[in-house]
């Protein structure tokens, strides 16, 4: 396990007073570490703030999301008070979400400039973050919260056919539903799904998730003339994948 806090408390106390200082930098930085659950040197721009995280990112964005085109209800706030039980977010993660979420009704491209940072260093969770922003402009349909979507899925590089299937995803949904996210079912249902052992090694749970969703996009069908049924099959066969990763990556505590 790395320290990153312990180590720079330990090189800049060597610098200031040798020995004496080194000693004193340690035990600083590690009390940092731990207060700031820092593990790794990508955590530390994170809590520095020079870096959103995921969860922020997807608070400000939901909150925008609900402000669109109208008052947010409280629809609205029962389903972001859902998505903070989903990510078993602690009190102080919980109060940070819901500043965030306040912080999303400002303007559009506000929120897009935390939107773009944070896609440079977390792409891959790009759908999983639109997902749940479909599902929050679903309480409600508005036009304002779908075009906005689509400029973020555009900003984010998703497919055509990955934008669609999301959309339809959640308009099949009644408008106003709370529905509960889903999680993919158990643990061991979502290792079955990505074809692992529940315990295996990180590694293997990645190279597995990603093949399966080589296999399976969309995207592959679309050049060979699929038809509609075959794309939403193929969609939402994606869609557990998907699922079933996310649920061991809580688990493992995967990055």
């Amino acid at each position: 396990m790395l320290w990153p806090a312990t180590l720079i408390g330990i090189l800049l106390g060597t610098v200031a007073a040798g020995l004496p200082g080194a000693v004193l930098g340690g035990v600083l930085g590690q009390a940092l570490d731990r207060h700031w659950r820092l593990q790794r040197w990508s955590d530390l721009p994170q809590r520095l703030g020079l870096r959103p995280d995921f969860t922020q990112v997807l608070f400000l964005c939901l909150g925008r999301v609900a402000k669109a085109d109208g008052r947010v209800t409280q629809q609205h706030l029962q389903l972001a008070r859902e998505l903070m039980q989903q990510y078993r977010l602690d009190e102080p993660q919980r109060l940070a979400a819901i500043k965030n979420f306040n912080r999303g009704k400002q303007p559009a491209t506000a929120v897009e400039r935390s939107l773009r940072r944070w896609l440079k260093h977390e792409p891959q969770r790009s759908a999983e973050l639109l997902d749940s922003c479909w599902r929050m402009a679903a309480v409600q349909a508005r036009p304002d919260a779908a075009r906005l979507l689509a400029g973020w899925a555009q900003l984010a590089g998703l497919s055509k056919a990955e934008q669609q299937r999301l959309r339809q995803r959640h308009q099949r949904r009644q408008p106003g539903s709370s529905a509960a996210v889903s999680t993919g079912g158990s643990l061991q249902q979502a290792a079955c799904v990505l074809g692992v052992d529940l315990n295996a090694e990180p590694a293997q749970i990645k190279r597995a998730y990603r093949r399966l969703l080589s296999r399976h996009h969309p995207d592959k069908l679309i050049a060979t003339g699929a038809s509609e049924a075959e794309l939403a099959e193929a969609s939402d066969k994606v869609h557990r994948i998907q699922q079933a990763y996310e649920k061991l990556r809580r688990y493992h505590g995967l990055r």
